[in-house]
């Protein structure tokens, strides 16, 4: 089922040339709940996109939150990357919207992150980075001011950092000392974990805009698939090879060498 409810519509009716007429979805929950399925319905797709969620605090208490992005996605950046034409929000429950902000030398710009380490730990199962696991807006590598983690099960918001405006995501900060969202004085984050019971991305803008997003959505994979066929004729080559040098013994190939030898 669609996250769309009224406040949402009421929310991007605010601006009709930011988030077009035309909504197009690009991933929901029920195409496949893995990280996978997610990074293989948004890469590639070059044009504005909306994320949104449904979350629950330990309390049970509802959250709707999300983020927008005029820049596509990339995978395995191991850095931060995307354009100021981005803002995080939250529809439930209180209506909040964290707009960029301008990067300042070596501060801020930390608009976009993805990272994922199963092509790592399939080349090289010891090798394991420190960089968070997921999808994010905003923070440091290690810890995203808004985070979605490589499960699909944990999202993590907090309430400042250099990129977006501050302000909090997430359940009401506690006045209980003991509580993970406690709001102490003086200006400290405040954060809080939440469990994602439902996640849609959207491609938003124009006819146009979305029709270009997917051509070169196609172009993205036509070209990841073309290198995945050559990576394996390579692979498949290499192992013939070995066979025949006899890094790999087989009866086959010893028998040809023996044939050769008599014919000579």
């Amino acid at each position: 089922s669609t996250l769309l409810s009224p406040p949402i519509f009421a929310f991007t009716s605010i601006s009709t040339t930011k988030f077009g007429e035309k909504w197009h979805r690009l991933y929901a929950g029920a195409d496949g709940w893995t990280f996978q399925k997610l990074e293989h319905a948004i890469m590639g797709y070059d044009g504005p996109t909306l994320l949104v969620m449904k979350a629950s605090s330990k309390q049970n208490e509802s959250v709707t939150l999300g983020a927008y992005t005029a820049a596509k996605w990339e995978r395995n950046k191991r850095d931060f990357f995307g354009v100021p034409d981005c803002f995080l929000f939250q529809l439930v429950p209180t209506l909040r919207v964290l707009k960029s902000l301008p990067k300042m030398g070596t501060r801020g710009g930390h608009y976009m992150y993805f990272h994922s380490n199963t092509n790592t730990q399939n080349l090289n199962p010891s090798k394991k980075d420190e960089l968070a696991e997921g999808l994010g807006f905003g923070g440091t590598v290690r810890t995203p001011r808004l985070f979605i983690d490589c499960h699909l099960e944990e999202c993590r918001a907090s309430s400042k950092d250099t990129s977006f405006e501050e302000g909090h995501l997430g359940v009401t900060p506690s006045d209980d000392p003991f509580s993970s969202t406690f709001s102490p004085s003086g200006g400290a984050s405040t954060s809080s974990t939440l469990h994602i019971e439902s996640l849609e991305v959207f491609a938003i803008g124009n006819r146009e805009t979305i029709m270009r997003g997917f051509q070169a959505q196609n172009h993205y994979r036509d070209i990841a698939d073309s290198t995945l066929r050559n990576a394996r004729t390579v692979d498949k080559a290499a192992f013939l090879g070995d066979m025949r040098n006899g890094v790999i013994e087989t009866k086959a190939f010893a028998h040809r060498g023996q044939v050769d030898g008599r014919a000579h």
